[in-house]
């Protein structure tokens, strides 16, 4: 008798099994690899947070940055304008002859003529420096005396916002925050320099040399 063969599964159905099992195992990774709706909601809210703290952190940082610089150029040019008026005072002149400007503070601007030398000043001429209050700041305009066409020198200090200026008279000792003799040179000059309520620096003490005033002079003026 013909032996009988065992049953077992056709290759077509071997390989229908097959392939449902690898769909179910494909299914299966690709739920495993895959984010939620909410995993996603959850990483862009805290990528959110993230870069915000950054941007804030990072504002921050410029800000400082960017009043260091102001604190630092307001003290600069506090510093130069010291060094510009302690040379100018320095070399302050009592006029000569009549008719040549003198030395004035009045409404809180000063005016003397000084020998150049310093910068930004040539040395070849003297100087009729002028400094007082503007709408951009202290503002400094010296004028070349004897040159012709005259080439003036003029800036402006924004960090100097206000200025206190008085002077010593010869005879005595009272500081005064006029002197409109001209021709009578003070003794002395004192300067404080501020950025809104804040003094930029010491104040400015110099000590300067009168020559003898002009025949007919009077010190009235100066009272």
């Amino acid at each position: 008798m013909p032996s009988k063969l065992r049953g077992g599964p056709s290759p077509a159905t071997s390989t229908g099994c097959a392939a449902s099992l690898g769909s179910r195992a494909f299914r299966g990774v690709r739920r495993a690899s895959g984010f939620t709706l909410l995993e996603v909601l959850v990483a862009i809210v805290l990528t959110s947070i993230v870069a915000l703290l950054a941007y804030a952190a990072a504002q921050v940082s410029f800000d400082a940055r960017a009043r260091l610089s102001a604190d630092l150029s307001g003290l600069q040019g506090g510093r130069a304008l010291r060094e510009f008026l302690q040379d100018a005072l320095r070399n302050a002149q009592s006029p000569q002859r009549p008719g040549d400007p003198g030395f004035t503070l009045q409404a809180g601007r000063l005016s003397f003529v000084t020998a150049g030398g310093g910068t930004p000043f040539d040395p070849g001429y003297d100087w009729l420096v002028t400094l007082g209050p503007s709408a951009s700041g202290l503002e400094v305009v010296a004028v070349p005396i004897g040159r012709a066409p005259p080439v003036p020198v003029a800036f402006a200090l924004p960090a100097v916002t206000r200025w206190d200026v008085r002077v010593l008279a010869p005879w005595d000792s009272q500081w005064r925050e006029e002197w409109l003799s001209g021709r009578v040179m003070p003794r002395a000059v004192a300067i404080r320099l501020w950025h809104d309520s804040e003094p930029l620096g010491p104040p400015v003490l110099v000590t300067l040399a009168p020559g003898p005033p002009a025949p007919g002079d009077s010190l009235e003026g100066s009272q």
